[in-house]
């Protein structure tokens, strides 16, 4: 367990709103099991809520499953939706425990996940840490010890981060030659994305074309319209940069083809093996995927339509970077 003699700023008392609300919730179930999950989970989420609404946050409770009947019964769900920033999990831990589960159905559409710390008589609960968003294998149970957490000081400026990439980038402007905030315009676009050939590991979803298929087809339109910015995955000296490029065909009035390709940073000539591009839908599902191994690039051609939106994940082990953009 973390020494919490430090963690004073992050604690808070367990009042009886909170178990109020825990057992009205806890009432509207029969099986004990559920009972007893959707009461700790509801304190998880109230203390989580609590601490971020004491720093200036608001707190969507309308959105935040946790409070709705149905999807506590149907899962083990402790999340709270803070406006403007994007779903956090509070996953409850209890007094002996070294580690904060977090069960795969509550992996999909999350920023970060929350160890609210329980004390034994309920009254007490402190957020140890947090720890970003991360995947969790269908059906499994992924548990991270809570001496991997970051420290709950970490927070705030996590979450501005967030709140920053929730602006989602509008696509339609670079058509205006607009260079959106942190990207730069790239002058040799066609000749960025067209070369090296990049190498597929797996793909999905209709948009994607096999490499055979590829290679038999005749040439295509290149993008004239791009920009790109550096990604960071990590911190310190086991920090990964990567350079993420995205380009445009206008296809008529009302679609553009879009290309999302990955990048070796300067001085590099390999991407990270592992390395995962993927493409997730308006509710954060991913469509389209694809991962280096020991590739020059990687890259994914898709057609949206305007006002539709979409994220461009990159990921390296648990380390995740994830944007939003609008056609």
């Amino acid at each position: 367990m973390n020494d919490l003699s430090n963690l004073s700023a992050a604690s808070l008392p367990l009042a009886l709103t909170a178990h109020r609300r825990a057992q009205d919730f806890q009432r509207r179930h029969t099986v004990p099991a559920v009972q007893k999950r959707v009461y700790l989970n509801t304190l998880a989420a109230y203390a989580g809520a609590t601490y971020l609404e004491r720093r200036g946050y608001d707190i969507d409770w309308s959105q935040s499953y946790s409070h709705d009947p149905a999807q506590q019964t149907l899962l083990d769900v402790a999340d709270v939706m803070v406006s403007g920033v994007g779903r956090l999990e509070c996953r409850p831990v209890l007094p002996g425990a070294s580690a904060m589960t977090i069960p795969a159905a509550v992996s999909s559409d999350r920023i970060a996940y929350l160890a609210i710390y329980l004390d034994a008589s309920l009254r007490q609960a402190t957020l140890l840490g947090f720890t970003a968003t991360r995947p969790v294998p269908t059906g499994d149970v992924t548990s991270i010890p809570l001496s991997d957490l970051q420290s709950p000081e970490m927070l705030g400026s996590f979450l501005e981060q967030q709140a920053t990439e929730a602006v989602p980038v509008r696509l339609s402007r670079w058509l205006q030659q607009t260079i959106a905030p942190g990207w730069q315009a790239v002058a040799d676009t066609v000749a960025e994305l067209t070369a090296p050939s990049p190498t597929f590991a797996w793909r999905s979803g209709a948009a994607a074309e096999t490499e055979t298929d590829a290679a038999d087809s005749p040439p295509q339109p290149v993008p004239q319209i791009g920009q790109s910015k550096s990604i960071v995955l990590g911190t310190g000296v086991t920090a990964v940069t990567v350079t993420l490029l995205v380009g445009l065909i206008p296809q008529g009035s009302e679609e553009l083809e879009i290309w999302v390709q990955l990048s070796p940073a300067a001085g590099q000539t390999r991407l990270p093996t592992a390395l995962r591009l993927a493409i997730l839908d308006a509710n954060n599902v991913a469509v389209m995927q694809a991962e280096a191994r020991d590739t020059e690039a990687i890259q994914l051609k898709f057609v949206a339509a305007i006002a539709e939106q979409f994220s461009v994940q990159v990921a390296l082990g648990d380390r995740i970077y994830t944007e939003r953009f609008e056609v």
